[in-house]
């Protein structure tokens, strides 16, 4: 099964779009989101429609919980706060129906989906090094875990009872009875310093994972930023995926 895996598109429509058209040249047959369709960008509700309609399976993300209310923004920065209020007042009633059916974390055979950590999927715990890594391969049973959450794009892999080591590049084949957690990096913000979106495929016969970067128009959607009123800050880091 070749899975085309994305995460936090933050309602980055030009970016998702170029991903979906991305991963149909390379014929992929099944698409999982891992969260945060929403936050940041001017398209919370054209973001939800159309992973509606494309994604085979899509989980929730921090700010998509905050934009149906479940929690609050209490842990929000200022510029993420300011786009979550906008994103409430901007996601119809059909959208905020769909998000709150979308679970935190989703397996199928030995494959593990989450939008931040397996080791507690609700609390949004980040995975920023591989102290944090080999929390996470204790808490997945299967051989693979696909996240998202830090906007970065990394895969690690680990034998059993060995130390996790980071990939240097950005494709790899897993070994005889090595696991693999990926970060399948961000659609819609980047912040590795490469503004491209990024997204994931996993080829399931061939135990092999490879980081996808896609251009899109980054200009027309800061331009749309603008105009919905979003913070500088936030407009600006799309140019240099900070």
């Amino acid at each position: 099964m070749l899975y085309g895996i994305f995460s936090d598109i933050h309602s980055n429509l030009a970016a998702f779009e170029a991903v979906l058209d991305s991963m149909k040249a390379f014929g992929v047959e099944r698409r999982v989101c891992l969260g945060d369709l929403v936050g940041y960008g001017a398209d919370p509700d054209a973001c939800v429609a159309l992973a509606k309609a494309n994604a085979d399976v899509c989980l929730i993300g921090n700010h998509d919980s905050v934009a149906i209310k479940w929690e609050s923004d209490a842990g929000f920065n200022p510029y993420a706060k300011k786009a979550i209020e906008w994103t409430q007042e901007h996601l119809s009633e059909d959208s905020l129906k769909y998000m709150r059916t979308l679970p935190y974390l989703f397996e199928e055979n030995d494959i593990c989906f989450v939008h931040a950590s397996p080791m507690s999927p609700a609390d949004w715990v980040y995975i920023t090094d591989l102290e944090d890594a080999l929390d996470a391969f204790d808490h997945f049973s299967g051989r693979y875990c696909f996240v998202g959450h830090t906007h970065s794009p990394v895969i690690v892999a680990m034998h059993e009872g060995a130390i996790p080591k980071i990939v240097e590049s950005g494709s790899y084949q897993a070994e005889t009875g090595e696991r693999l957690l990926v970060n399948v990096g961000s659609v819609g913000q980047p912040r590795d310093r490469d503004p491209r979106a990024c997204y994931c495929i996993f080829d399931s016969l061939k135990n092999s994972v490879k980081l996808i970067r896609v251009d899109y128009d980054i200009l027309r959607t800061q331009e749309k930023m603008r105009e919905a009123g979003m913070p500088q800050f936030l407009v600006e880091r799309l140019g240099v995926g900070r």
